[in-house]
């Protein structure tokens, strides 16, 4: 279950749109046209983008780029050429990245609403200190300060100033508290030679307003090129670039397990095995809910409707007959999981050939590429993740649909309901020949050899959540190292490493959700293979850098259960020397890494002192104010 309810302004946008496009009434009031340009008085453009809208390309030189966060009321956007449209950023592997982010925001408050929960009528008590073998330490609010920085998702690159370090670099807002010491940074990546080409993307993680920032409109895919993308490019094939963004966090109410006698009769069947050693409580946890919500979700900035959506409210996409094109998919939603494929109208699934997840091509340890046979079955892309496939054209006459199927996410999650994205169409001259992309040599991407690699050292990570004590309407994140002394406490900024690992080692984690909702697991700078899923190993497994975490299953009622599997997933993962540094680790549903599910891994190179102390300035955290 999601901490609260944020409703923006941004929503009318939304309501006007969808009530243009399903309302059959003559008098509907048409949405304002479409235009990007930022200026003083619409410094985020005006209206939201027609179905099928591509987004603009930015291709930084050598003296760099600049992104300005610029805000319009309850909106956020990046502004790169006077255009308030965050661009599909291009970069090449071997090469520098250079942007520079400048931060215009100028009413803090506006996040502050965001993020501010409601108010419960019933106040939740603490966790006993008896209930569970770990101690839970609850967690506070955290004051939105309107300060901001960037976060280039999937790089393999340093976690130092000036590339991707998200724990100390901050932009402060033009109006508002002066936190970080300045206005603008200047990030410099380097991006390996071996860095895998493909799809990444960029966002906010000033952790305590990551959700609220990307919900009100800060996120953009990036595209790292190299000789595949080349090979491409000369054949012909139509690329696209597909952003999938949430712009609304609804959640319903949340209830204690153990405000209730018995857990609700559509609590999780048995799945895995029992957890071995301690075990973390769950009779505090949250209870199943029959009222979850339904999050708002769109592509490429438009809005994506419920029910029987008319295909003039979709993206239409045409396909040259007897040809492929290559579709790049980002789910930058802020916790809505995604299950695609695309079908015909009487739900007959068309096969798709997948290249890439997460930036990363298939490929086996040693490297060598993967050609797996084109696939019918849906594909999960959680929050954070990315697929690349070649989609060919359907049948002449044929209308295709690229579909979101509907997802359990636990009884204690969201709902998440089938929904149209795009419709699809063979149209047009079917080129003579046709285009065929021809194999490339390329060498072994950077996280090459992890299977391989001998395993210094294994560890259970445990996901846990519990309403946070109190009147505010908020739930508490944690996640941690599953040990003896271990204590359940949220991340706050600031906080010293919980795992310390040395360079060039390779490690084996377990990575524990005993909630009653899907998690997702994503670590900065690395990629893991995935071994298992509870329990069943991986045929192939895949390189990643965000997983989805099964919820927890348990046997009867929680007055007289059994004992609770937790959901697993077993990773194994190497640490670079050149990746050295602090490197966090969290939940991917921004909200829950806002209210503290996230750590810090500390990479030491050999025989290197520890480094100071660090922490980002910012707001201290301080009790909610509720909202009423």
């Amino acid at each position: 279950m999601r901490p609260r309810s944020a409703s923006h302004a941004l929503a009318l946008a939304l309501a006007w749109f969808a009530a243009s496009a399903q309302a059959v009434a003559a008098d509907v009031v048409a949405p304002p046209a479409f235009d990007a340009r930022s200026t003083d008085a619409a410094p985020c453009g005006v209206g939201v983008p027609p179905p099928g809208h591509e987004m603009p390309e930015l291709r930084p030189g050598p003296t760099g780029a600049t992104l300005t966060v610029r805000q319009d009321g309850a909106r956020l956007c990046y502004v790169a050429d006077g255009v308030a449209d965050a661009p599909v950023i291009r970069a090449r592997q071997g090469e520098a990245l250079t942007l520079t982010l400048r931060n215009e925001i100028v009413d803090p408050a506006q996040i502050e609403s965001a993020m501010t929960p409601g108010t419960l009528k019933i106040a939740n008590a603490p966790v006993p200190a008896a209930a569970g073998t770990y101690k839970v330490v609850p967690g506070m609010h955290h004051a939105a300060t309107g300060a901001t920085n960037l976060h280039v998702h999937g790089f393999a690159v340093p976690p130092v100033a000036p590339q991707d370090d998200v724990l100390t670099v901050c932009t402060d807002p033009a109006v508002g508290p002066a936190t970080c010491g300045r206005r603008a940074f200047t990030y410099r990546y380097r991006i390996p030679a071996a860095m895998p080409e493909g799809l990444y993307w960029y966002h906010p993680h000033m952790h305590g307003e990551v959700q609220a920032q990307m919900l009100m409109g800060l996120t953009g895919a990036i595209v790292v090129e190299g000789p595949e993308h080349d090979a491409r490019r000369a054949a012909g094939v139509v690329e696209r670039v597909l952003v999938v963004r949430q712009t609304q966090d609804q959640d319903a109410g949340k209830t204690p397990a153990s405000s209730m006698t018995a857990a609700s009769p559509d609590a999780h069947a048995p799945r895995g095995r029992a957890a071995a050693g301690n075990a973390v409580d769950t009779a505090h946890e949250l209870l199943c809910t029959s009222n979850a919500g339904i999050d708002q979700i769109s592509l490429n900035g438009t809005p994506i409707l419920l029910g029987d959506v008319p295909d003039t409210a979709l993206a239409r996409y045409e396909i040259a007959p007897g040809t492929r094109q290559f579709w790049q998919l980002l789910n930058a939603a802020t916790d809505a999981f995604l299950n695609l494929d695309i079908e015909d109208e009487q739900g007959h699934a068309l096969p798709l050939e997948i290249v890439a997840r997460d930036g990363a091509p298939l490929t086996d340890d040693a490297g060598r590429r993967l050609h797996p046979a084109p696939t019918t079955e849906p594909q999960s892309v959680p929050p954070g993740g990315r697929i690349e496939f070649l989609v060919a054209a359907p049948p002449t006459g044929v209308k295709a649909y690229l579909v979101t199927h509907a997802i359990d996410t636990g009884c204690a999650g969201d709902r998440l309901p089938e929904r149209r994205l795009a419709v699809v169409v063979a149209s047009g001259v079917a080129p003579q020949p046709a285009p065929t992309i021809a194999p490339v040599a390329t060498s072994p991407p950077l996280f090459a050899g992890v299977l391989s690699r001998k395993v210094d050292r294994r560890r259970t990570i445990a996901m846990a959540e519990y309403p946070r004590p109190g009147t505010a309407d908020q739930t508490d994140f944690y996640i941690v190292e599953r040990k003896p002394g271990a204590v359940l406490r949220p991340y706050r900024m600031g906080d010293a490493p919980t795992i310390t690992v040395k360079a060039g080692t390779t490690e084996e984690w377990v990575i524990e959700n005993w909630t009653n909702e899907l998690h997702t697991f994503h670590i900065h700078q690395l990629h893991f293979r995935v071994l298992d899923v509870d329990g069943q190993p991986s045929a192939a497994p895949e390189l990643l850098d965000v997983v989805e975490i099964p919820y927890a299953t348990a046997t009867g009622y929680r007055s007289k259960q059994g004992p609770v599997r937790p959901g697993r997933v077993r990773i194994r993962m190497h640490f670079p020397a050149d990746l050295a540094g602090d490197i966090p680790f969290h939940c991917h549903l921004v909200d829950h890494e806002d209210n503290g599910m996230m750590g810090v891994l500390r990479i030491v190179r050999a025989g290197s002192a520890p480094p100071p102390p660090r922490a980002m300035p910012m707001a201290m955290d301080m009790p909610p104010v509720p909202r009423h």
